[in-house]
């Protein structure tokens, strides 16, 4: 094992697996199941969520990101299990651990709520578009048999569209009064 000869302080999850790697040469990310490789990962799982506080699900994404298939329940037994291969070789184990001194910047255990808010942005901004699309596809299905004043209208503004609504109501009285004089009344006058 190399052991890191300058004092660095770490302050990513990819600082902490980079120095893990290089410190003992093991490819933590590796799809294999061989004791070595088991007991680094969860020195990982323990320095992430231990010294940067990260969630698990932050953990386990980190992990995947690298080519390791790794959900937040392994990520869980591999934190509880470390204490249980520390115990076996204390002294390799404590001596590997005293070379990551962490400080975090970034609260980790926030990145995985600004996740799901993103998730749930990109939904939104999905079913607004689609809205629109329906929109669109309405006025274009329901605009056949509209003459083309009553389709100007649609593009006007607010106050516009009251402006043309009250000179559209002399006009409809208009034709209720031509209407109503169009019929004469015979009046009878007696001398």
């Amino acid at each position: 094992m190399n052991y890191n000869t300058v004092t660095t302080i770490l302050e990513t999850p990819e600082q902490v697996s980079d120095l893990l790697i290089t410190l003992t040469g093991i490819d933590i990310y590796k799809q294999t199941r061989k004791t070595e490789y088991v007991e680094h990962r969860a020195l990982l799982c323990h320095i992430l969520r231990n010294k940067l506080d990260m969630r698990w699900v932050s953990i386990s994404d980190f992990i995947k990101s690298k080519g390791k298939s790794f959900d937040h329940a392994t990520a869980i037994h591999a934190n509880k299990m470390y204490p249980l291969y520390k115990k076996d070789r204390f002294d390799y184990y404590d001596k590997l651990e005293s070379n990551f001194i962490v400080k975090s910047q970034i609260e980790y255990s926030q990145i995985s709520k600004l996740e799901v808010i993103q998730k749930k942005y990109a939904t939104l901004e999905k079913d607004y578009f689609k809205a629109i699309e329906k929109l669109n596809n309405y006025d274009k299905q329901y605009s056949n048999g509209y003459t083309p004043n009553e389709k100007q209208y649609r593009g006007l503004e607010e106050e516009q569209k009251t402006m043309y609504d009250e000179r559209a109501a002399l006009v409809l009285k208009s034709f209720e009064w031509k209407q109503n004089n169009s019929e004469y009344e015979i009046i009878n006058c007696a001398t």
